[in-house]
């Protein structure tokens, strides 16, 4: 398996696939969700050791994960909370370069990101494609569930 890696080349596939995305967004919210679940975490646990977080920090500077679901349903109807989930266009305070100046003790919602170890993705397919165009692991983890599924766009 050949990873992408280089942050350009993510985000112009990312403009290049947007419809392609989309189409597999739906088609992953009709699925199986355990089988979904299972072939995530599986791709989730060969592709993550596999890029180095703390050199890419991408996610930092585009992107903010915003609060909890729990915390969003006081302000968001409940069908919107995905919509919502992320301030695109941020760049975090606590970033020095790329590196985390408080990355031991970080918010959670940045300890779990990219949030690949949850469950139910038929129903977080907003999430994907907002990570898919920041965050390496989330672009390959999407192309090779592409694969695992035979999807064909």
């Amino acid at each position: 398996m050949s990873l992408e890696i280089n942050l350009e080349t993510i985000v112009q596939t990312a403009k290049d696939k947007n419809e392609e995305n989309l189409s597999f967004a739906s088609f992953i919210k009709v699925q199986d969700s355990d089988k979904i679940d299972s072939i995530m975490h599986k791709l989730s646990a060969e592709i993550t050791p596999k890029i180095d977080c703390l050199d890419c920090g991408n996610c930092c500077h585009n992107v903010r994960p915003i609060a909890i679901n729990e915390e969003l349903r006081l302000y968001v109807e409940p069908e919107n909370i995905e919509a919502y989930k992320y301030l695109e266009g941020f760049v975090c305070k606590n970033l020095d370069g790329n590196k985390c100046t408080i990355y031991t003790i970080r918010h959670d919602e940045c300890r779990l990101y990219p949030y690949l170890h949850r469950y139910k993705f038929v129903t977080r397919t907003s999430e994907l494609l907002t990570n898919y165009k920041y965050c390496p692991i989330v672009f390959n983890v999407m192309e090779e569930l592409k694969k695992e599924l035979n999807w064909k766009a």
